[in-house]
């Protein structure tokens, strides 16, 4: 079960505006250690000041996934191609 690592709120999938970010030792001073997920609701988030908001992003569970590059019509080769 994922919750807010503030609040304790349960996230339930599909839910907008939960921000995660990862959390754990320094690249280089343990490479063998994982890192963490952390979660926080939209209202915790929302009482952050700027500077910590920088280093969140948005958390999709299930992710989505959309057409990668290489199945986009008019890609740089083909434009290329065509002169």
């Amino acid at each position: 079960m994922q919750t807010c690592s503030t609040c304790k709120k349960e996230f339930k999938p599909g839910a907008a505006g939960w921000m995660a970010r990862l959390e754990g030792q320094a690249a280089g001073f343990l490479p063998g250690s994982p890192l963490r997920k952390v979660l926080i609701c939209p209202e915790d988030f929302a009482k952050l000041g700027p500077v910590q908001k920088a280093s969140w992003h948005e958390y999709i569970d299930p992710p989505k996934s959309g057409p990668t590059r290489e199945k986009r019509p008019g890609r740089l080769g083909e434009a290329q191609e065509a002169e």
